[in-house]
């Protein structure tokens, strides 16, 4: 049995740990409570405990206030539920896409050598200054106040739309049930939603960051994004919190459309307005790397087209003189394919993209954001009706 071989410095260097989520005010809380371990998310004990809090004093005090008759309305009001059993496990669910991407997509960098060894000590100090941002306790703080005042502002001016069960019939003020909606589970889901978003702008850091450094890059990759193509996935680490956040917002416009409030056609324009915001918020980062696709692009046609043209023109000299006594020995020459991979090359080159899109990624957005509307859609349209005309339109 050969002994283990010690990593060069090189493979330890190339080799580093890599995570923009583990760390900040509350995960060190959760870390602190033992929720949360170094090797896992604990997402068994950290799943129950959030529904708990969100979800059982609510038919409680429900209950209590208001009797069978609040407790049935708070039962069918599916818009707690979205928020509760759906957006709140969603969002821890997001913690764990979103490191396993990140981490992924920094140490591609290291893996495929687009960050040259020369560079690799920038590359650190940008991991380390990421790593103070991540564990700065300051921002999440400020981020759980904002949303405390946000929901102490809707609780005092009575904005809030609130349902049967949430107010009290004698005197119109809000049930205890509401306030603890309000300021307990309301609360958990925009933590939760201002963490990763918090998270998503430290991801957007990077991206600057990383844009800026002289990269490897090469416009023959066959995934014509001259190397970069993996970013195309890292999107999909959002997925999600754009579920989560598509299930709340579908779950009000539901609401509305139930009691005519609102209708399909006046919904069209603010769900295709939403659809928008999200994708570019998640995919415009992307194009911080754009800058430098183009200049790999212009250079690379430049670079390439004058190799290929000499070996083109020394093909010719070669294989076109008494070309009659030569065509036995061209059929086996391995000029013939020398020169088509350097014409796919190139041809790789011409179709590079500038921005590293991967359709996959928008897809799964879409379906994100069009999944939760199937309620909306079929308070006014049934789903019967929805599935027939699909059916017509494949057919």
């Amino acid at each position: 049995m050969q002994p283990l071989r010690a990593p060069s410095i090189d493979q330890q260097a190339r080799e580093i740990p890599i995570s923009l989520i583990r760390g900040g005010l509350f995960y060190q809380v959760q870390e602190k409570a033992r929720l949360i371990g170094p090797h896992t998310w604990g997402l068994r004990r950290r799943l129950p405990l959030a529904l708990a809090i969100a979800w059982l004093p609510l038919p409680i005090l429900a209950a209590t206030h208001g009797g069978v008759e609040d407790l049935l309305a708070l039962l069918m009001d599916y818009r707690v539920h979205a928020r509760t059993f759906i957006a709140i496990p969603l969002l821890l669910v997001a913690q764990i896409t979103m490191e396993t991407r990140f981490r992924e997509m920094a140490q591609h960098f290291l893996d495929a050598n687009i960050i040259r060894i020369a560079d690799l000590s920038r590359f650190h100090q940008i991991m380390q200054r990421t790593r103070r941002l991540r564990d700065s306790k300051f921002p999440e703080f400020m981020l759980i106040v904002a949303v405390y005042v946000q929901v102490g502002y809707l609780v005092d001016s009575g904005r809030f739309n609130l349902a049967a069960w949430a107010v009290d019939a004698a005197s119109g003020s809000m049930t205890p049930a509401a306030y603890y909606s309000m300021l307990v589970t309301q609360v958990l889901f925009l933590t939760l939603l201002s963490i990763a978003a918090w998270k998503w702008l430290i991801w957007v850091d990077v991206l600057r960051q990383l844009s800026r450094m002289p990269l490897q890059l090469d416009a023959t990759n066959g995934d014509l994004t001259a190397g970069l193509g993996f970013l195309g996935e890292t999107p999909r680490a959002f997925v999600p919190v754009v579920l989560a956040v598509s299930a709340v917002i579908g779950s009000y416009w539901r609401a509305q459309l139930s009691t005519g409030q609102l209708t399909l056609d006046l919904l069209k324009w603010p769900a295709a307005g939403f659809a928008v915001i999200l994708l570019v918020i998640f995919f415009l980062p992307l194009a911080l790397f754009t800058p430098a696709l183009l200049r790999e692009k212009r250079l690379s046609i430049r670079r390439y087209g004058s190799i290929q043209h000499l070996v083109s023109l020394q093909f010719r000299r070669k294989w076109t003189t008494q070309r009659n006594q030569h065509v036995e020995d061209l059929l086996g020459a391995p000029d013939v394919s020398s020169l088509a991979d350097l014409s796919a090359a190139f041809k790789n080159v011409e179709q590079m993209s500038a921005y590293p899109f991967r359709k996959s990624s928008v897809v799964a957005f879409l379906l994100a954001l069009a999944v939760p509307m199937i309620p909306v859609v079929t308070t006014q349209i049934p789903l019967k009706e929805i599935m027939k005309g699909l059916f017509d339109a494949i057919h």
